[in-house]
Parts: C-alpha cells; sequence; structure tokens
C-alpha cells in the first residue's frame, strides 16, 4: 500500500487546529509535522481549502436507505448501509438492534459478528466499506413506561440468564433502564464484561440514576428523549446526567428531537469532552413527522452543530468522532489523528463543511478527484 503525504489543510486534533501536514504509511498515522519528508512513491493529496478531520463515529445506527437491522438485513444491504456511510464521512459504526424476541435478536447479533462487525482484529483488516467496531444493543431491558418504538411485549428485566444469550464479545454497548436493576447485579455482570452501559429508555429518578452512575453507567442515549422531561420539582435521570461530570451525553442534532437551544445547553454543561453526538438513524426515519430514530446522518449533526452557533468545528468534530472512539476504548485507533492511530481520515471543505474526501485506513475510498493525487518522487 503506498504512504500518503496530506498537505495544506488545516488538521483537527482532539485538543486543537493546526495548519500542518500529515504523514500516512502502511495504514496508520505516522507523523503530523510541517515539513515531512515522504519515500519515493507516496501520494500527495492538497487538501488547500479543507479541514483534515479524523473519521466520524456514530454509536447509534439502525439503519438507512435501503438496509433495516431491526428486521432481517442480507450481506448486500449491510455493505451498501456501510458504502453509505463512508461517503458521509462515517468511517465507523455500531450497528444496533432494538428490543426484539430473543431469538431473533440472537440471529442478528450472529448475523452481524458473520458480517465483521465487533472486535480488535476487524479494525485492522483492510476494508474499503465502513468499519463495524461493535453492536449495540438499544434494549430489551427498557422502562416499559417509556419505550418509544420499542415493542412492549418483548421487553425484558436485565439479568445475567438474559445476557449470557444476548452480550456476546461482539456487542460493545448496551442501552438499559437502570432502575429495572435495583440491587445492580445485572450492571456488575455488565461492567465485568467491560461492556459500555448507557442508560436510556428509562423512567429513573434523580436518585436512581445517581446510583446507576455509581454503578458504572458512564454514558445516556439520546438526552431528553425517551426518558422524563426536566422539571424543577424532579430533575430525574437528564438533570443528573448533566450534572454527573463522570457521565457523557448523547443527543441527537437534527433540531426534530430537541431544539437547538437544548442542544446549546446540553453542550453548556457537559463540554466538548462530554458531549457526544449520535444519529439513531433508521430505515423509517422521521418521514411524515415521526421519530422513529432520524433521518440525520453524522456529518449533517456535525454542520448543524457550527451553524447553530453551538460550537466551533473542532468541538464539534471531537463530538462525532474522538469522544464516542474514547468510550469505546478505541480513542488509540479511531476518531482521532494522532500518531499511531488508523488513518481514517475525512477531508471536510471549510465553505460548507461537507465530505470532500474518505480515506480509510490509509486508501482514498470516496472523492479524491486524480487531478488532486500525485506521486512524490
Amino acid at each position: 500500500m503506498p504512504g500518503l503525504v496530506i498537505r495544506n489543510g488545516h488538521l483537527i486534533t482532539p485538543l486543537e487546529r493546526r495548519f500542518t501536514s500529515l504523514l500516512v504509511e502502511n495504514g496508520h498515522i505516522k507523523a503530523l509535522c510541517d515539513n515531512p519528508g515522504a519515500p519515493d512513491g507516496f501520494q500527495e493529496i492538497d487538501a488547500s481549502g479543507c479541514y483534515v478531520a479524523p473519521g466520524l463515529v456514530d454509536l447509534q445506527v439502525n439503519g438507512g436507505p435501503g438496509c433495516d437491522f431491526w428486521a432481517d438485513p442480507s450481506p448486500s444491504e449491510v455493505s451498501s448501509l456501510q458504502a453509505y456511510m463512508l461517503e458521509r464521512g462515517v468511517t465507523s459504526f455500531l450497528p444496533t438492534l432494538i428490543t426484539d424476541e430473543v431469538g431473533h435478536l440472537e440471529k442478528n447479533i450472529a448475523f452481524l459478528t458473520a458480517q465483521g462487525a465487533g472486535g480488535a482484529a476487524q479494525l485492522e483488516a483492510g476494508t474499503e466499506l465502513s468499519r463495524m467496531p461493535g453492536i449495540h444493543l438499544e434494549g430489551p431491558c427498557l422502562s416499559p413506561q417509556r419505550p418509544g418504538v420499542h415493542p412492549s411485549q418483548h421487553l425484558a428485566k436485565p439479568g445475567p440468564e438474559l445476557f449470557s444469550r444476548i452480550v456476546t464479545d461482539a456487542v460493545s454497548m448496551i442501552t438499559l433502564a437502570p432502575e429495572l436493576d435495583s440491587g445492580g447485579s445485572a450492571l456488575a455482570w455488565l461492567r465485568e464484561k467491560g461492556k459500555l452501559v448507557s442508560l436510556g429508555h428509562s423512567n429513573a429518578t434523580f436518585e436512581e440514576a445517581g446510583q446507576a452512575f455509581d454503578r458504572g453507567v458512564s454514558l445516556v442515549t439520546h438526552l431528553f428523549n425517551a426518558m422524563p422531561p426536566l422539571h424543577h420539582r424532579a430533575p430525574g435521570a437528564a438533570g443528573a446526567a448533566l450534572l454527573d461530570d463522570r457521565v457523557s451525553c448523547c443527543l441527537i442534532a437534527d433540531g426534530l428531537h430537541l431544539d437547538p437551544a437544548a442542544v446549546e445547553m446540553i453542550f453548556r454543561l457537559k463540554g466538548r469532552e462530554k458531549t457526544v453526538l449520535v444519529t439513531d438513524i433508521a430505515h423509517i426515519g422521521t418521514t411524515g413527522g415521526d421519530l422513529v430514530g432520524s433521518s440525520i446522518t453524522l456529518d449533517e449533526a456535525v454542520r448543524n452543530i457550527v451553524s447553530w452557533g453551538v460550537a466551533d468545528i473542532g468541538a464539534a468534530v471531537a463530538m462525532a468522532s474522538y469522544n464516542p472512539a474514547r468510550l469505546l476504548g478505541l480513542g488509540d485507533k479511531i476518531g482521532s489523528l494522532t500518531a499511531g492511530a488508523l488513518a481514517d481520515i475525512i477531508l471536510l471543505d471549510r465553505k460548507d463543511l461537507r465530505v470532500r474526501t474518505v480515506i480509510l485506513g490509509g486508501r482514498v475510498v470516496f472523492g479524491g478527484q486524480p487531478s488532486a493525487l500525485s506521486s512524490v518522487s
């Protein structure tokens, strides 16, 4: 695989923006430096007029055009969705399964695992499609009072017996209502397995949410959605999450699930390190105005954050790349432009913030007109 030198771009790292060059070798980022010396045969990309950013990482993808993880997708449908994500700058995402009959969940988990979802080895494998570093189980252990679109007949109580069937090695993240686990044994089981546990579709009180955070729940799924509204005499799980510095909060920045002012409030309270952009994109989405998942992609969410004046492009990119990767324990591999990380890189036009080029594992897989590529000699 030929190496790459990306020049003349404004690089976005987790903590700063720098006008510098990026050297890529053997599918990984080798160095960030002003005048990188490149061996003969390296390709050069002129990133003038672009931000050079890490590939985006979406923790909640239910499907998209032509693919529905809630049903029985085919391998070609999954590949089509991976290509769709890639063209929008999403180089990694978690396919998300909602509440269902346990046998069907087992079937779909096995299917997604066979398609390459989950595992560090999958990250290092050569691919021209968006990576799936794990599976997100959104349910079935959700509150009967806050199910949203989840079928109530398949809701279940959390516990080791259920988890032993559906929480496999490929499952990286699980959303649940922690108030259903009053003794904490289910959370202890998940913590022992190293899973990312997120509070969601929950009717938890302020006190119950705080107890869950003490027990290792470190994330909230689509804050404010599918949970009690923030009330001045009953702040609930939303209030507990906003006030707890240990907890990161996911939000859907489509202007429908949350008003832009609510997004700004979350960002002001949680900051760039504890705010996470997700899409919850689904095959059905927001068709007809109903909130059945969303119809937004993560690059759109980044643009919205900037256009609404919530945060600058550096913070918006961090919330959609480094923060989710770090929560998955993959911050050294994806989601940042740092030496040693996988060379999953996107070029965003500085004028409209649209994705112009996508590089996956050091290879240009989208955009990158031939005129922009030259051989360094």
